[in-house]
């Protein structure tokens, strides 16, 4: 691994910590350069949220994918995953989702009722029109609980 792509991935990972997760919390990281994926996991012992996920890059480092889900010591409360426009959409996907977490009633409604009632297609199509997310069917996947995962 060349020391150019060491920097793409230390940088990837601030984003999960700071832009994704909002610094709630340790997460750990773990790379497999073979298939090209980061994985990662974090704990907040505040809330008890776990998250797992990872994500995905070409050969020069630019993230071209992501996902994660976040539960409790009870299971998976909700999954979300997302195909980039470009290697250079992840910050702005990442920040533009963080907003929509902490911020967004609408999405706090339609994820009530995703996990009220099993259905995630509403929750796929809602945060298929997220910044940097690639157009096109099947970009965007989201589920809740162990559930299949529904497609924007």
């Amino acid at each position: 691994m060349t020391k150019k792509l060491k920097k793409k991935i230390k940088k990837s990972n601030k984003i999960v910590e700071k832009d994704l997760l909002g610094n709630q919390g340790e997460v750990y990281f773990s790379s497999d350069f073979d298939e090209n994926s980061v994985y990662f996991e974090g704990f907040d012992s505040l809330t008890g949220t776990i998250v797992t996920g990872s994500y995905d890059f070409n050969k020069k480092g630019g993230v071209t994918s992501y996902g994660f889900s976040i539960g409790d010591s009870d299971g998976i409360g909700f999954t979300h995953s997302f195909e980039l426009e470009n290697n250079k959409s992840f910050k702005k996907s990442a920040k533009h989702l963080r907003s929509i977490f902490d911020e967004d009633t609408t999405y706090a409604n339609i994820l009530s009722n995703a996990l009220s009632t099993g259905n995630c297609q509403a929750i796929a199509n809602y945060l298929d029109g997220l910044s940097g997310v690639a157009s096109g069917s099947m970009s965007t996947a989201a589920g809740v609980g162990n559930g299949d995962l529904c497609y924007a």
